[in-house]
């Protein structure tokens, strides 16, 4: 009889401690998962602008509806707040666009414009992450955020109309710009999610052109280390 309740004993007592290094496995997995979830990432993204507008020293404003590509390359870190459910991300991030700008009056083609702009941006989100229980994974995966940036960088265009009276010309400028942007981005296996959102950018002011500005939109993935 003693003989069996000793074996009972260490049986028991070999389970509760397989079962305390079950949960100490899981609460290293999921702390992993947190830090992959909130550290280091990278993004690529792609898009068009939906408008662009501005006003040409000489006189005269250009405003077009037609639309320019934009590629844009992130690096960034995220960390999560702990009382509420928001997350904060700082981003280094490289844009080009390359857009034609158009006489607002006539429509007819100005110019070529092309920028290389380097932004630090700030971004605010929505973590839902925590309430994956109450509101399903799925559904947990989504964070709305909003942010902007500032930053400066290359703009560089030549006139389109190279025939008639037309002149040749080509103007390279390096400017300031700052931006704000909104949109959702939704993640899956904690380091992988896809991303869209609305941009409104503003440029400073170039040698022959003030107040230009240009709103769109971007799609991208980001992966998260």
């Amino acid at each position: 009889m003693r003989i069996f309740v000793l074996t009972l004993t260490l049986i028991s007592s070999l389970a509760l401690q397989a079962a305390d290094l079950e949960l100490k496995s899981l609460g290293d997995a999921a702390s992993g998962q947190a830090k992959r979830k909130y550290g280091p990432y990278v993004g690529v993204g792609i898009g068009e602008s939906m408008g662009q507008e501005g006003t040409l020293r000489g006189g005269g404003k250009i405003k077009s509806d037609e639309g320019a590509a934009i590629f844009s390359i992130e690096v960034g870190k995220s960390w999560k707040l702990k009382r509420v459910p928001l997350m904060l991300s700082l981003e280094g991030e490289g844009t080009f666009m390359s857009t034609s700008l158009t006489d607002a009056k006539s429509g007819l083609a100005l110019a070529d414009m092309n920028s290389l702009m380097f932004n630090l941006n700030g971004t605010l989100a929505l973590d839902l992450y925590r309430y994956r229980a109450r509101i399903g994974k799925f559904a947990a995966g989504f964070r709305p955020y909003i942010g902007g940036g500032l930053g400066g960088g290359q703009v560089w265009f030549r006139n389109a109309a190279t025939t008639g009276a037309a002149t040749p010309f080509t103007i390279d400028e390096f400017i300031n710009s700052w931006n704000w942007y909104a949109g959702v981005e939704w993640t899956w296996k904690d380091q992988y999610s896809v991303f869209a959102e609305y941009r409104d950018t503003h440029f400073g002011d170039l040698e022959d052109l003030t107040g230009y500005a240009t709103d769109g939109y971007l799609v991208g993935f980001r992966y998260r280390y």
